[in-house]
């Protein structure tokens, strides 16, 4: 006997109209296949309304509901990836599935999922749950333990409503998504099982501490949590135990333990972008392997703080200060940054740019500074001299009145010059067109007024 598959679909019957409320249709599933997939459409049927099933050697992997309105899913074995999302659907009831590897059922009106619903629940890969709100039991979840990508944004979830083992035996689960809900704060141990875990989005929600362990997962690999756009004021001592990159940008953070990421994460990239709060950074002293630090439009200074802030940031490459209330950099703050390449001071107050201000003590790698946007008036172009591996020198928006042509090329490895939004003489920047390349700001070519290369410069 020939091997037996399911094929769908969409199909109304005529005479459903006719029925009474108390009569239930059968209704008979057709695909239309598109690109080699079965497509239901306009399927439409009730609580009581029963599925026709129809076999064939069509040999479908892929099943799409498309402009359907059904309570619930109809039988469906042997398909490997099921669509089922905007349907209306209810329930799923027990043996729904067979042996299906991605089920999305995203934005349905979903209050029962069955534990039974699959018959080889190992099987499942891909969850997509997204934007059922009215679902709140997820002890269906605890036999998924083959998952490698759950979904479950915009659901309106609070994690201290949700057993605590949930995850506990998802040994495979690599990402979960947790995105725009209700989750005010994380339960210790709860995502501690998700050992092969490789993004963890918690980002747009309610969550006002992280708690010592609560993101402490073992784990050697990479390892990115997006926290952002929070109500974040607290992080405690090792909360983090391993880590590659974390988001906290959008937060109330007031305070972050010295040890709230643990030497042992080995974090790269760091974001604490506006977190105005934020005025103790003594735990940079402990992330020796972080290569991006975002600390923009913190309202942050360097007034009452140590030059050593930086120092322990043996890794470091970018660092971003933009948009801040920067009036002064301190000579020798960034002289311990060993493997800084680019400097971020856009959109701060500097007036003024001292001779060593971006010194290295042990090596020189910096290769782009960005300085526009500020309310510099008076520059020695000389100062960038010693950067022999600058390539990259941003000064847009300023109030330089001319440039130096001849101080600034002096510079060998500068390649690329941005002076634009800066009222600068013309034949200043003529001196530099044989030497550089003056680089627009944001695509703004200048033809309408005095200029040179697209740049608006004073006759």
């Amino acid at each position: 006997m020939s091997r037996v598959w399911f094929n769908f679909l969409v199909s109304c019957v005529a005479v459903a109209a006719f029925l009474t409320v108390s009569e239930a249709a059968i209704i008979r599933l057709n695909c239309e296949y598109f690109d080699g997939n079965c497509v239901l459409k306009n399927v439409y049927a009730t609580e009581d309304d029963r599925f026709k099933e129809i076999r064939n050697e069509g040999y479908r992997d892929s099943i799409e509901f498309f402009d359907c309105h059904i309570h619930t899913l109809p039988p469906i074995p042997y398909i490997r990836s099921v669509k089922a999302d905007a349907i209306n659907l209810v329930r799923i009831e027990e043996n729904t599935f067979s042996t299906i590897n991605k089920l999305d059922v995203s934005y349905n009106r979903l209050r029962e999922i069955s534990a039974t619903a699959f018959e080889y629940p190992t099987e499942l890969s891909v969850l997509i749950l997204n934007g059922n709100p009215t679902l709140k039991d997820f002890t269906f979840l605890n036999k998924l333990t083959g998952l490698t990508a759950l979904y479950m944004t915009e659901m309106k979830l609070e994690l201290e409503l949700i057993d605590i083992n949930t995850f506990a035996n998802m040994d495979s689960l690599e990402r979960l998504n947790m995105s725009d809900n209700r989750i005010t704060s994380i339960p210790v141990g709860m995502f501690s099982p998700l050992t092969r875990l490789e993004n963890l989005d918690l980002s747009r929600n309610s969550i006002t501490k992280i708690a010592a362990g609560a993101l402490a997962i073992v784990k050697s690999g990479p390892l990115v949590f997006d926290l952002s756009y929070n109500n974040i004021s607290i992080i405690e001592n090792n909360a983090f135990l391993s880590a590659s990159r974390i988001n906290l940008r959008q937060n109330r953070i007031s305070g972050i333990g010295p040890y709230a990421f643990d030497n042992q994460t080995g974090l790269q990239s760091l974001v604490l972008g506006g977190n105005r709060q934020l005025k103790n950074f003594d735990f940079l002293h402990n992330l020796p392997s972080l290569h991006d630090l975002d600390m923009s439009n913190m309202n942050f200074s360097f007034e009452g703080l140590p030059r050593s802030m930086f120092d322990d940031l043996a890794s470091l490459a970018s660092l971003d200060l933009s948009y801040n209330q920067i009036s002064e950099v301190p000579i020798g703050i960034f002289s311990e940054l060993q493997s800084l390449n680019s400097i971020n001071l856009r959109n701060n107050l500097i007036k003024h740019i001292e001779f060593g201000t971006f010194s290295m003590r042990k090596y020189d790698l910096i290769d782009e500074i960005d300085l526009s946007y500020n309310q510099i008036t008076e520059l020695n172009f000389l100062v960038f001299v010693p950067l022999k591996y600058l390539k990259t020198l941003l000064l847009h928006g300023n109030k330089l009145p001319y440039v130096n042509a001849k101080q600034l090329i002096r510079n060998k490895s500068l390649q690329n010059f941005g002076i634009q939004n800066s009222l600068v003489r013309c034949y200043d920047l003529v001196d530099l067109l044989g030497h550089l390349k003056l680089v627009l700001e944001q695509n703004e070519f200048i033809s309408h007024l005095p200029n040179v290369d697209g740049i608006e410069c004073v006759p």
